[in-house]
């Protein structure tokens, strides 16, 4: 248990003690150095108290943004890897409702992109959003990003080379919970051009729409770094109670798929359904797109 969050720790540690953690043997750091910044904090706790917290944490988010709909999503297997794993994504809810709501999103945003792989295209989206409609959430998060990534730097001038040396999850595509993973069956020499084309197809399709919800499930859905529980920020759009219970349904079936196959795939049959239910509740109330009424 908690096997990514003691990388996550023993990454921040390293960045405290002046060390490049991208050199530590058979340590899995694939992410951006100013992610493992806030860990930092949690360095120097015991290891019981560091899950403890960070589970009522994630159990504090979940609650605070679901509230009576959690039961309905608490034995999903996203949510449930994600406390096992001690992962970030229930976390990343929050600044999915950040954005959702207006409060801070340019912060949130900020934030979000020390994950890329969930943002991939919900940055562009935003920042051409707030273009049009509210130019100061695109100071707040370059300005945050920005103090964010020079104080990666100014700790470690060469990291970024180290990042993109060391970095597997470019690897991982064709086992990935996206229509990279999903379209792995196909012979080598066509998967890259058809999975690419197929995610430039949905990319145009959904900025046609120009919904948040809709951006957010095809951002995930054509990240070719996306596993299962980094799903679980879907669960902070707007979901029915019964599209939960089918998310919760559908993740088990996709975890025997997983289990048969020994690869992470399957679980992409989650987020077509988070976008097929989104699309039907979009066309059935005629919702007003993103920033004009309900939400900001």
């Amino acid at each position: 248990m908690f096997k990514d969050l003691d990388i996550f720790l023993r990454a921040a540690a390293a960045i405290r003690q002046g060390t490049d953690p991208y050199s530590i043997p058979n340590l899995e750091v694939f992410y951006p150095l100013p992610f493992y910044f806030l860990f930092i904090p949690l360095v120097g706790l015991s290891a019981p108290i560091v899950y403890a917290l960070w589970s009522a944490l994630s159990a504090g988010v979940l609650l605070a943004i679901l509230r009576q709909r959690t039961i309905w999503v608490l034995l999903s297997m996203p949510v449930l890897l994600t406390f096992l794993l001690g992962q970030v994504d229930i976390v990343m809810m929050a600044l999915y409702a950040a954005l959702c709501s207006g409060v801070g999103a340019g912060v949130a945003l900020a934030f979000l992109a020390l994950k890329p792989q969930l943002v991939l295209l919900l940055v562009p989206w935003m920042v051409w959003h707030w273009w049009r409609r509210d130019r100061r959430q695109i100071v707040w998060f370059v300005v945050v990003l920005s103090a964010l990534v020079v104080l990666s730097f100014l700790v470690q001038p060469d990291w970024l080379g180290h990042f993109l040396a060391r970095s597997g999850e470019r690897t991982r595509a064709a086992i990935s919970s996206s229509v990279w993973g999903l379209l792995a069956f196909l012979p080598s020499a066509l998967w890259l051009p058809i999975a690419a084309l197929v995610a430039a197809a949905m990319i145009v399709w959904v900025w046609r729409k120009d919904d948040f919800d809709l951006i957010a499930a095809v951002g995930l859905l054509i990240s070719p770094f996306i596993f299962s529980y980094n799903l679980v920020p879907l669960l902070a759009l707007r979901l029915t109670r019964n599209a939960l219970i089918g998310f919760t349904g559908l993740s088990w079936l996709t975890f025997v798929i997983a289990a048969w196959q020994l690869n992470d795939r399957a679980a992409v049959l989650c987020t077509f359904w988070v976008l097929i239910v989104l699309y039907s509740q979009r066309r059935n109330r005629r919702a007003p797109r993103f920033g004009q009424g309900g939400r900001q």
